[in-house]
């Protein structure tokens, strides 16, 4: 990471220090801790070598401002392990012991850091920092299982309040300025907005804002809790603890700046059914939001479905329509040469019909080998591999030598500047085999032209790989090659082969995250281009 995160972990946690101060009620103690809050979703950015110290500096020199002075300064230490005892199980268990997804993507990432992340981690934590005040004098014992209650309560309600809306709204947003250690590649495009769920939610908002001059929050709390699941079921996951996180600034933090607003009531009794009613009101909201959002993605994922099914089913269609006509024609022509063969009786015929025979033959095991192709890119699980790419290029061009005229071309394989790639080597190969075969197949042939092939490959600046198969061939005309990689296209009639080749090559290369891209002049040749990741870069 940057080496100005460190930095910047410290000014944050102090500033949510500062801030926590607000909220003290007893020496130590407050109703609101943020930097808790803030160290959770720090450390998921940044990571725990950049996050835990920081932590730990920031909470042993703020003990001062809590009350403990600085003759004691041997107790500040103490008295900061607690908190970073907190960030440290919370990422340990979240991120490391159930592998949580720190941007909140469903309703089992949720409930996860709601549990691991944050319950469980907050109970030792309060616990060992009342059992240091009681234990060094700065609390009696009467106070400490309603201090315990009244902190865990605000600690919960701070960090959760605080840490969903940022995680998930601001996680993406960071991975995309490259601000993320080991960012996942799960994490989502930053979340748009649409304006209606803008205006309707500022409506909202002020209604609330209203209500906080006109309703005792502590009174009526589930007033606000209504308009909190209203949103969760009418806008899902995001606006929800956005919502809630709106309630609680204008509930808490607002009365601390205007005294003129209701206050939160001073009484230990009150406070905690606050804090319970608070804690009760984020969870519903978050979780019915979240469950929201998942039945929409859901629903989403499935009507994508059906329409890739749809397609399919209508490329089967063609499909079985023209293997058929295609797979039918030159058995055929081998049926009438055979029965043509039994009639006559001059032997040079004869070897005529042999050889056409052969070249039905062999057409149709072309298009055979392109049908099986097809089905294993369909069918057949992704496998990663590391790939040699001088070998398999020069396998693949062994077996097309004894196409006609294969030895007139000049193959040049001295720009293969990346040797070694770890990728899927039986789609790369039929990406590469279909391409050489048409390289081959499109030479020029007459008198005083040199064929040549050129392959090449090298690394992108975003550590992709592009893999160039260039030669001076026929050409393919500008009108032709926007539908070359469609199903069964064929410039004309008199065009050998199926019209599956290309086709087959730019599922394959969809299939890997990859692309096929055609540089052609008609008449001078074509260049394809092959765009894959390289997973060796990761």
């Amino acid at each position: 990471m940057p080496w100005w995160t460190v930095l910047a972990t410290a000014v944050i946690l102090q500033c949510g220090t500062q801030i926590s101060l607000l909220f003290k009620y007893d020496q130590g103690v407050a109703d609101y801790y943020l930097p808790t809050a803030l160290s959770v979703i720090l450390i998921h950015w940044w990571g725990p070598k950049v996050v835990i110290p920081m932590m730990y500096i920031n909470a042993t020199f703020s003990t001062y401002f809590w009350g403990i002075p600085a003759d004691r300064w041997a107790d500040w230490f103490l008295y900061a392990i607690p908190e970073t005892s907190f960030t440290i199980l919370s990422w340990f268990l979240f991120r490391r012991v159930f592998k949580g997804k720190y941007w909140l993507p469903d309703i089992q990432s949720v409930v996860l850091f709601l549990v691991v992340g944050i319950l469980v981690p907050i109970i030792p934590e309060i616990f060992a920092l009342q059992t240091l005040l009681v234990f060094l004098g700065d609390q009696t014992m009467e106070t400490f299982w309603t201090y315990v209650t009244r902190n865990w309560l605000g600690e919960f309600t701070s960090t959760f309040g605080l840490a969903l809306p940022v995680l998930f709204y601001v996680t993406p947003v960071m991975k995309k300025a490259g601000l993320l250690r080991k960012p996942d590649k799960d994490i989502p495009e930053p979340y748009p907005i649409r304006r209606r769920v803008v205006v309707e939610l500022s409506l909202i908002f002020c209604v609330l804002l209203l209500f906080v001059f006109l309703v005792e929050f502590h009174r009526f709390w589930y007033i606000y809790g209504l308009f909190s699941l209203l949103v969760g079921l009418r806008f899902g996951f995001g606006p929800a603890v956005l919502t809630n996180y709106f309630i609680f600034l204008i509930t808490y933090i607002l009365p601390k700046i205007i005294a003129s607003i209701n206050e939160v009531p001073k009484g230990d009794a009150d406070v905690n059914a606050v804090f319970l009613g608070a804690s009760l009101l984020f969870v519903s909201a978050a979780l019915t939001g979240r469950v929201i959002s998942d039945i929409r993605i859901t629903k989403g994922k499935l009507e994508k479905q059906n329409q890739e099914l749809d397609q399919t089913n209508k490329e089967l269609d063609r499909f079985v329509y023209s293997v058929s006509h295609d797979l039918s024609a030159p058995l055929k022509s081998i049926l009438g040469l055979v029965n043509i063969s039994r009639i006559t009786k001059e032997p040079n015929e004869h070897v005529n019909y042999l050889d056409r025979i052969e070249t039905s033959v062999v057409k149709l095991e072309a298009f055979i080998s392109e049908i099986l192709d097809y089905s294993r890119n369909k069918r057949q699980d992704i496998a990663i591999e590391q790939i040699r790419l001088k070998e398999l290029c020069a396998e693949i061009l062994e077996n097309l030598k004894y196409t006609n005229d294969f030895s007139r071309i000049s193959v040049d394989l001295s720009q293969l500047e990346l040797y070694e790639i770890r990728q899927d080597k039986t789609r790369l190969k039929i990406i590469l085999n279909n391409l050489l075969t048409n390289a081959v197949k499109f030479q020029k042939r007459f008198d005083g032209h040199l064929p040549y092939i050129k392959i090449s490959s090298r690394k992108t600046s975003d550590n992709d790989v592009l893999i160039e198969i260039e030669d001076n061939g026929e050409g393919i005309k500008s009108e032709m090659q926007e539908r070359i990689f469609d199903m069964f296209y064929r410039g004309s009639e008199k065009s050998p082969g199926s019209g599956l080749g290309l086709y087959i090559a730019k599922e394959a290369a969809m299939k890997i995250n990859g692309r096929i891209k055609v540089f052609s002049e008609y008449g001078k040749g074509s260049k394809f281009t092959v765009e894959l990741k390289n997973l060796n870069a990761n």
